[in-house]
């Protein structure tokens, strides 16, 4: 039976991958990436309507109030994910829907604040400020994130009295545009409402406030699934530390192959390979977002960032196996030259890193049919950079590293001094 000789490919294996970072380049260069509202600032919202809406209709229901640059992506069965840029949205602020009767007489919109009663925010004859504070994963006797801080004595309407929890009483406040939890002993003055006090307690959240009630108007009851704001200092900050992420993984990456191979000659070569074969992967996985970008309107968020950190990791761990099958041929084998050992390590872990990527693949193929649309970028960097890494790790980091001890890279520079002097002499 004939070996299957890959080592002796590589050149085929260096044209393909040329091939595909080249045309991966041209579309960054002239395509680029579409950045999600992590990178650039904006608003979006994911929502769900009672009715059949029509996606050209809930645009020029945007634009009707002031945003025509909406971009809107159905996501299921009258559910839409809305991208605006950033909203005039106050902290802390909520959107109250005033109901309305339909036909059968049940409500539209969410029901209504009633007011309980007020209170004065901070201990009697305290001073300073009062935070007011979000419930953490929903639950209003553990507070976590700070809504607001409010001038201790400010007077404040409670919607909610939470008195079930096992430190005291928790009330739900709302003063001006902010609404929150505060625990008992940080107010006094608590006052119950009576009827003449009027029920409802409404408040103004900005333009989200404007484009809610202008949707409930044009097509009725609808659910807000997802809402999600970032400003550009938020936005700027998130590319930064993307790019610090990628930078510091592959020098802890490069650092750890290094120490790994120590016992080999050169073992920077065995890491360099790989941080190159890991940049092929990363390249080709940027061209194909730039690419689903250009064609579909994928936008990166910081869930593509993770996916791509994740990508880095099957790369390299790809790598690092054939790399280790490499290192236990050279000691069985010393005297056997390096492409030779190097083929056979190929074909000894082929199948296992083929068996591995495939179930992998399966999984991840299962999960974009099934899975959210918020996870949907993550997998498709998942699914790219999975394919791009398992064959990196077969025909670029190995066969760059028998290139290089060949001394294949170095005969390029005296064919071209050769030809330098060629041209002097005539």
């Amino acid at each position: 039976m004939r070996r299957i000789d890959l080592v002796g490919a590589r050149r085929y294996f260096y044209m393909g991958s040329g091939a595909l970072m080249l045309v991966s380049l041209v579309l960054l260069a002239t395509v680029g990436l579409r950045p999600g509202i992590e990178f650039t600032s904006g608003t979006t919202m994911l929502v769900r309507f009672e009715r059949t809406v029509a996606q050209e209709d809930l645009r020029q229901a945007y634009a009707d109030v002031g945003h025509p640059e909406v971009r809107i992506q159905s996501t299921g069965a009258n559910e839409y994910l809305i991208r605006t840029s950033e909203l005039e949205v106050p902290p802390g602020s909520f959107t109250e829907v005033e109901p309305e009767a339909d036909a059968q007489g049940s409500a539209i919109g969410p029901d209504p604040l009633t007011e309980l009663g007020t209170l004065v925010l901070g201990a009697e004859g305290a001073q300073g400020e009062v935070l007011v504070r979000n419930p953490f994963q929903g639950d209003a006797c553990n507070l976590g994130g700070v809504a607001a801080r409010l001038p201790a004595g400010t007077e404040a309407s409670v919607v909610e009295v939470v008195g079930r929890c096992p430190d005291g009483t928790v009330y739900r406040v709302v003063v001006d545009s902010v609404i929150g939890y505060v625990a008992e002993q940080n107010t006094h003055a608590f006052q119950e409402a009576t009827e003449d006090d009027g029920p409802v307690v409404t408040q103004d959240a900005g333009e989200r406030t404007v484009i809610e009630q202008a949707l409930l108007d044009e097509f009725g009851r609808f659910e807000v699934l997802e809402f999600a704001s970032v400003s550009a200092v938020v936005s700027d900050a998130a590319v930064r530390n993307a790019a610090v992420a990628v930078a510091v993984a592959s020098l802890f990456i490069m650092a750890y192959v290094m120490f790994a191979f120590s016992g080999l000659p050169r073992p920077f070569r065995y890491a360099t390979c790989a941080i190159l074969a890991l940049v092929h992967d990363v390249v080709i996985v940027l061209g194909a977002f730039s690419l689903f970008g250009w064609l579909f309107g994928t936008e990166v968020n910081l869930m593509f960032v993770t996916g791509l950190l994740t990508v880095v990791g099957f790369s390299v761990h790809d790598t690092i196996v054939v790399f280790d099958r490499l290192r236990e041929n050279i000691r069985s084998a010393p005297n056997a030259p390096l492409a030779e050992n190097l083929n056979s390590a190929l074909l000894q872990t082929m199948a296992r890193s083929l068996n591995t990527s495939v179930t992998l693949l399966l999984t991840v193929v299962a999960m974009l049919a099934l899975g959210g649309v918020t996870i949907q970028t993550f997998l498709l960097v998942i699914l790219v950079g999975l394919v791009a890494a398992t064959y990196s790790s077969i025909a670029i980091a190995p066969q760059l590293l028998v290139s290089w001890e060949q001394g294949e890279f170095s005969r390029l520079r005296p064919r071209r001094a050769a030809g330098e002097d060629t041209a002097r002499a005539a």
